[in-house]
């Protein structure tokens, strides 16, 4: 046997134990979390590529590499520590979700409804306040509990997914662990704030991102169905990251960005490649 089928057993051993010790946690109704940090990184990563693989993930370089300038430059101010990853979706559906252990999706349907850079600053915060928050994590236990954990560790151990992966793994970009409820949807946009402020960015795009998909939910619910299938969006939640910024001085929304270059490169450079899939 070779050394990358050493590394490769073993770390298929890994995610087993893993994902053995979380069942058994699950089952055994215990409420605090089971799964460590690093168990929760290395259960992502497995999930990502196993997503990576049945998403149309634009691979270009200038989209790349800008997204994960975008996403990394508020990411940072996060407590956990953690690497994130961030990738854009080539699907003309509105939605986005982050995986456990640091990996964000964005699709490029959302992204080109964006018409600032705050709005789409505003979505990345908020997912990647849910991985702060380890939302997916929760939710990843709570299914273990409800003896839904077999499915999980199909995907996470890098099988072919069965009927309910396929299912949960869609063009729309809504996944296992994109589905939170209004209490969590309103702690990732608590968490979102201070990323932004710690960033330098201003927040409004977090309001008049939310106010844009429900005005675009009147007029055509089918658009982004699948956004609102996964981030109950309401006028409370509006409301409350209104007040936030209600709270800030003039002057210091005033030395807040509202530009940046690579958002700028981004769009340019999804305007210049083929169109989505629908």
């Amino acid at each position: 046997m070779n050394i990358k089928s050493i590394h490769a057993t073993a770390r298929r051993g890994r995610i087993r134990k893993y994902v053995i010790i979380a069942t058994l946690a699950g089952t055994a109704g215990v409420a605090a979390c089971a799964i460590s940090t690093q168990q929760e990184q290395e259960l992502g990563a497995q999930y990502s590529s196993e997503i990576n693989r049945q998403l149309p993930i634009i691979n270009d370089a200038t989209v790349s590499r800008a997204i994960n300038v975008l996403g990394n430059e508020i990411a940072r101010h996060g407590q956990r520590g953690i690497n994130y990853r961030f990738f854009v979706v080539n699907s003309n559906q509105v939605n986005a979700f982050a995986v456990p252990g640091g990996y964000v999706y964005v699709n490029r349907g959302l992204i080109e409804r964006t018409t600032d850079y705050t709005e789409l600053a505003g979505v990345l915060a908020h997912e990647i306040g849910h991985v702060e928050e380890r939302h997916g994590v929760e939710q990843m236990e709570r299914m273990q509990r409800a003896n839904l954990g077999l499915n999980v560790a199909y995907v996470l151990l890098g099988r072919s997914p069965g009927g309910l992966e396929s299912a949960a793994i869609n063009l729309g970009g809504s996944a296992v662990f994109a589905r939170y409820s209004r209490d969590a949807e309103n702690e990732a946009d608590d968490v979102a704030v201070p990323l932004l402020l710690g960033s330098g960015i201003h927040p409004r795009g977090l309001v008049t991102m939310f106010q844009k998909l429900i005005a675009e939910q009147n007029r055509n619910p089918s658009a982004v169905s699948q956004w609102f299938s996964t981030h109950p969006t309401t006028q409370d939640r509006i409301a409350a990251v209104q007040a936030d910024i209600s709270r800030l001085s003039s002057s210091r929304l005033r030395s807040l960005r509202t530009t940046s270059s690579s958002y700028n490169s981004l769009k340019s450079r999804l305007k210049q490649l083929p169109r989505a899939s629908q």
